[in-house]
């Protein structure tokens, strides 16, 4: 039978994920969230309260309590403020809650077997690799020459054993400080590119994915940089964003490597948007990041 994987970008306390999950659970192989479950866009016109926030976060562990296998957790820098004191202290993110900080980090922490960075799901002989903002060649770099020390011809995305690898810095307090590291993009005198956490789409190799670290033999999957109204998402050869307050699809049985889901079908290729190179020029597809 085909795979089916509902791909669900970052949630910021919202509900857009609720109906397809709640309709298509038992017709899926994987639900995979992409992170950022916290800290509502201040400049919506929607009401928040943070009990709505917290019950919003609780349904999606519920959900991953009652789905062990097939349910992915993914964090985000909006996550990782509260599950990581050390995190907080080096790359704190805006919108943090710092009134329910306690509250939101015992949640995490309780509940820190159901999270992990980044999940690698072969999906029609394709290794899509989902994470909250992708991997680049320069932090895989960075923690490979603080960390691991292992020859470059030994890393490649598209092994198991180094997606672990990438899932372990979780661990510990000199994988934290490699998670805490924010882009140029954001930080003018930051390193060319962010961390799994923190990488903008503007610091990710474009049009071509490199050979080095099997960058180009895998499709990411990614959210964190947050897309206007009017796109779904932005695709190149090995890399989809899909920030835009939706849940998306990757079908088997259909040729596009990720489309935008829709209630009324299952599958829904309208509005399947792929990036012109003088549109991404001048990033006119991309909001103001907060």
């Amino acid at each position: 039978m085909a795979k089916k994987v509902l791909v669900i970008p970052d949630v910021h306390g919202e509900t857009f994920w609720k109906e397809p999950v709640q309709r298509y659970i038992d017709q899926v192989d994987r639900i995979i969230f992409l992170g950022d479950y916290l800290d509502p866009y201040p400049d919506e016109g929607r009401e928040y309260t943070p009990q709505g926030v917290f019950d919003n976060l609780m349904d999606i562990i519920d959900l991953k309590r009652a789905n062990i296998d097939k349910v992915v957790l993914l964090k985000g820098n909006h996550d990782q403020h509260y599950a990581s004191e050390m995190f907080r202290d080096l790359a704190c993110g805006s919108r943090c809650d710092t009134i329910n900080w306690n509250i939101y980090n015992a949640v995490f922490v309780r509940n820190q077997d159901f999270f992990k960075l980044v999940h690698l799901e072969e999906i029609n002989g394709i290794p899509y690799l989902f994470s909250h903002a992708g991997l680049t060649l320069n932090w895989i770099n960075k923690v490979n020459s603080s960390i691991w020390k292992l020859a470059d011809n030994k890393i490649s995305l598209a092994d198991p054993d180094i997606i672990e690898r990438i899932n372990a810095l979780d661990d510990n307090d000199e994988g934290q400080e490699l998670l805490s590291i924010i882009g140029r993009y954001r930080n003018v005198i930051g390193p060319k590119s962010g961390s799994v956490l923190w990488a903008d789409i503007e610091e990710h190799a474009f049009p071509d994915a490199p050979k080095v670290y099997g960058l180009n033999r895998v499709f990411q999957v990614v959210g964190h940089s947050r897309l206007k109204e009017e796109f779904d998402k932005i695709e190149f050869d090995n890399l989809a964003l899909i920030d835009s307050e939706q849940c998306f699809i990757i079908d088997e049985e259909i040729e596009k490597k990720i489309v935008p889901f829709s209630i009324q079908i299952i599958i829904s290729p309208i509005n399947n948007f792929q990036i012109s190179q003088a549109l991404w020029d001048d990033f006119s597809c991309l909001q103001s990041f907060l």
